[in-house]
């Protein structure tokens, strides 16, 4: 790794095993492509978040959040450019492999990965349960195809998490990633209702050799365990690994 993150995640650490990611995932519906290249933490229409009275409630449940606001996103590139995305998944022809070493403290989210990522953990470590909320880790890969210019993917990667409610950046930077250009972005935004969630987003963007892909991690908690996430998202950094 030519150039790191962690100075952000240092910063928001304290401020508030290895293993496939793609393993962490649930096997889903994988023809399902993604609402947009960078909501993984919102999205509201997962299957993840249905239960019924003989399931047990699902481990990781994704949080929704206005992120309409004044700055722009990738979202907004890929749908005024006409770029078509792909949302990727373990096993899918040609998909890059995404390895990391599992975090002290973090499993698989299992069948309760998102139906969209390419997979997710969920905190089970030293106070686990001293709140309502898993923190959980979500990754999501796409590839785009079309007139996409990976610099200005990297240049509107936080615009999604600056339109939060209240959000308040602990620190940002470009940067590489796995030998990626990448860009890291972390804070606090405020919750409906009252509180603050932790919140952490790395997007890198890479080529293969069918076109240009990117992967981008979110990492969300309750502020009180701010700590515990960013540590885990520092680890998942140090470690992330991508082929072909």
């Amino acid at each position: 790794m030519q150039m790191s993150h962690r100075p952000v995640i240092a910063v928001a650490a304290a401020v508030c095993l290895s293993i496939t990611l793609g393993a962490c995932g649930g096997g889903g519906d994988k023809g399902k492509s993604s609402t947009s290249s960078s909501s993984s933490s919102s999205s509201s229409s997962s299957s993840s978040s249905a239960t019924s009275s003989t399931k047990a409630a699902p481990k990781l449940k994704p949080r929704t959040a206005d992120e309409s606001g004044t700055n722009p996103t990738i979202a907004d590139y890929i749908k005024e450019e006409k770029i078509q995305e792909t949302s990727i998944h373990p096993g899918d022809p040609g998909a890059p492999a995404v390895d990391i070493d599992r975090p002290t403290g973090w499993d698989s989210a299992g069948e309760d990965t998102p139906d969209y990522a390419y997979g997710a953990l969920v905190y089970t470590g030293p106070g686990a349960q001293s709140t309502d909320y898993t923190a959980n880790i979500v990754a999501l890969v796409s590839r785009l195809d079309g007139p996409v210019d990976p610099d200005k993917l990297l240049k509107l990667a936080g615009g999604e998490v600056k339109n939060l409610p209240g959000f308040e950046s602990v620190g940002e930077e470009p940067g590489t990633s796995a030998g990626f250009p990448a860009f890291r972005i972390a804070g606090t935004y405020n919750l409906k209702g009252g509180g603050k969630a932790a919140f952490g987003q790395e997007t890198v963007v890479f080529k293969g050799p069918d076109g240009l892909y990117v992967l981008q991690i979110n990492a969300t908690s309750d502020e009180s365990q701010g700590h515990e996430l960013f540590e885990a998202l520092d680890a998942v950094d140090k470690s992330l690994k991508i082929t072909f």
